[in-house]
């Protein structure tokens, strides 16, 4: 291991060290803010106003909100902005990170974003003490956030919610992902099938409600997947 590659991981892990307690402190106060249920939302920081998926995470958002669950997304622009404009500012709760390019339209006041500089730390708080996922398309940030999901519940590190695919009029980015998951992973050896088992695609917002009390029907009859090695899959002890 090169010198430099050695100076780049010990700067990441201090950045990690440094924002842990003020990171936890900041999880905790959000949620005693939060309502009962809280929702993450994935997608493309590129999808701009007016194109189906935008419209789409919006009207999820506001419809999220008048159900009274607080919203979680990555506070950037795109599809994240167009939830926070549906679900309004006092149930929206952002975990952003700085790209360059990436700025959004509006920000959170502290006590409902937080900043953070890693992208270990960002996908912790948007992914763990969450009831449900709802992913729109988007590039490889989208399926870093949606396959660590996908890795840590399917190995016992997070417990399992409902994670609904959103697809919006025209959009066939999931029908194509899951064929390949299903063809080239899973009949190939490469993944267990309980990967995929959780997932559900939806072309509305009404679906996508209505996979989500599916969901939480069908594995409320069965046992709760464990925290790997007794640890507890959250934030609260800080033990993930």
């Amino acid at each position: 291991m090169t010198k430099q590659v050695q100076g780049s991981l010990v700067t990441t892990l201090r950045s990690i060290a440094d924002e842990i307690e003020n990171v936890h402190e900041w999880s905790q106060a959000s949620k005693s803010l939060a309502q009962e249920r809280i929702a993450t939302v994935f997608g493309s920081a590129r999808t701009r106003r007016g194109q189906p998926a935008y419209e789409m995470a919006r009207d999820l958002g506001a419809a999220l909100a008048a159900r009274r669950w607080t919203t979680v997304t990555g506070g950037g622009p795109g599809i994240m902005q167009a939830v926070r404009d549906g679900s309004g500012e006092t149930l929206s709760r952002a975990v952003r990170i700085e790209i360059e390019g990436e700025v959004p339209e509006t920000v959170l006041d502290s006590a409902r974003s937080i900043t953070v500089g890693t992208f270990a730390l960002r996908k912790l708080l948007l992914t763990h003490d969450i009831d449900a996922l709802f992913t729109f398309p988007g590039g490889v940030g989208t399926f870093d956030e949606l396959f660590e999901v996908l890795v840590h519940q399917d190995t016992g590190r997070l417990n399992r919610f409902p994670v609904v695919l959103m697809a919006p009029e025209g959009e066939r980015m999931w029908e194509a992902w899951l064929r390949f998951m299903d063809e080239h992973l899973v009949q190939g050896g490469l993944a267990n099938p309980s990967v995929l088992s959780g997932l559900t695609v939806a072309t509305s917002v009404e679906e996508a409600f209505a996979a989500v009390a599916d969901i939480k029907a069908e594995e409320a009859g069965r046992e709760e997947v464990p925290a790997y090695a007794g640890a507890r899959a959250g934030l609260d002890g800080l033990s993930v």
